[in-house]
């Protein structure tokens, strides 16, 4: 069950008979989490789209049932409980609104676990924002758990905010802490990941950092490989990173971009990469059964220990 909440929606200048876009963003009332609504907002700015704050009211288990008849039988949190959220939404619009007057905003309380109630408000979004963060202790950890969720799910990009980066002004501009867009690259099935990445770095007029990260193709006994060997093999990694980003610097030109392939751990690289960075992109497999809940190893690392916001990008 998911319920609207009222907020004032100025219209968003665009092109006559465009539909804006949507960003969707999760908040939980804590500072982290109005970092990421203030964060979204400055993206929906960006992109010409409207923003759309979701608040997440869990359930008890021991809470009485919905009132009989209603749609479902499902439960429902009690009244104050849903006044509560839908005023922590209604506060974070006003805040928005003071800082973007011109932004078309609307609030959603949805009763549910937050990875479920954002899934279900994302799936028309271009952009789904959340917070690393929350409130401390043990409700810290369950936020970081709902990123992870989202992650394994989402259906569009989901940007992660971590720490204080990229926060913006008293005048709602967004303050970039970092010089440059690093995007991790497997190989030419990451096209979607590079595409994102390469969008990200012109929205904000920066140059763009991928980077492929290889591990060694056999055993080569104690003495190790030779120097031949060793740049034949990066060689063939470099050529693999320029053909992965072959026609996405074409669709691009306006935009700087570097690439390096190493040889080492691809989610330590990435990471370290993301030290001087603004956004860090990596790409997620969504996988079917057992797996579902599983994001990889290098999008599970980035997005725990990255030194900047991460982009998620779903593939195929």
């Amino acid at each position: 069950m998911n319920t609207a909440v009222e907020t004032a929606k100025p219209s968003i200048p665009g092109p006559a008979g465009a539909s804006p876009g949507l960003v969707v963003v999760g908040t939980d009332g804590s500072d982290p989490g109005m970092r990421a609504v203030m964060r979204a907002a400055a993206e929906a700015v960006r992109r010409g789209a409207m923003l759309r704050i979701v608040h997440a009211v869990r359930v008890p288990t021991a809470a009485p049932p919905h009132p009989k008849g209603s749609p479902e039988g499902r439960e429902v949190p009690d009244a104050p409980a849903q006044q509560a959220a839908a005023r922590l939404v209604e506060a974070a619009a006003a805040r928005v609104l003071h800082r973007h007057p011109e932004l078309s905003v609307e609030g959603d309380v949805g009763v549910g676990l937050p990875g479920d109630v954002l899934l279900e408000a994302a799936g028309e979004a271009e952009l789904m924002v959340v917070s690393s963060r929350g409130r401390g202790g043990f409700a810290d950890l369950l936020l970081g758990s709902v990123a992870r969720f989202l992650a394994a799910r989402t259906p569009c990009p989901l940007l992660v905010v971590r720490g204080e980066h990229g926060d913006p002004s008293e005048d709602g501009d967004l303050v970039l802490d970092g010089g440059k867009v690093v995007v991790g690259i497997q190989g030419e099935g990451d096209a979607p990941t590079a595409r994102a990445a390469f969008g990200e770095a012109r929205r904000w007029g920066l140059p763009v950092s991928a980077v492929h990260a290889y591990a060694w193709p056999g055993y080569v006994g104690l003495s190790g490989p030779s120097p031949e060997d060793l740049k034949a093999v990066t060689e063939a990694h470099a050529v693999c990173l320029d053909s992965a980003l072959g026609q996405v610097r074409g669709l691009y030109p306006d935009v700087l971009s570097t690439e390096q392939a190493v040889l080492g751990d691809a989610a330590g690289t990435v990471v370290e990469a993301s030290s001087d960075a603004a956004v860090a992109v990596v790409g997620v497999r969504h996988r079917n059964g057992l797996l579902r809940h599983w994001v990889g190893h290098v999008a599970h690392a980035v997005i725990e220990h990255a030194r900047c916001p991460v982009l998620i990008v779903p593939l195929a």
